[in-house]
């Protein structure tokens, strides 16, 4: 995760997957947040444009642009 997250009020935590593919590796990002209040404050009102580190734009072969926002409806395990 991006160490400045954990600066953002509302900022939750985060996970980074990665899964092995016959020809490349996938990395998919989920970060928590209170609210879409708080995404805003990380993203700006444009939030549905997804953010990335200029490092990570130069490692990765392609990115999502798009950035998509859930609710957490039920959970069962516990997380930071």
């Amino acid at each position: 995760m991006l160490p400045g997250l954990r600066r953002i009020e509302g900022y939750r935590g985060g996970y980074v997957l990665r899964r092995a593919a016959s020809d490349e590796v996938e990395f998919v990002v989920l970060n928590f947040f209170d609210s879409l209040e708080a995404v805003q404050r990380f993203a700006g009102p444009d939030y549905a444009t997804a953010v990335f580190e200029p490092e990570a734009k130069r490692l990765l072969n392609r990115i999502e642009t798009v950035a998509l926002h859930y609710e957490v409806r039920a959970r069962t395990a516990d997380w930071p």
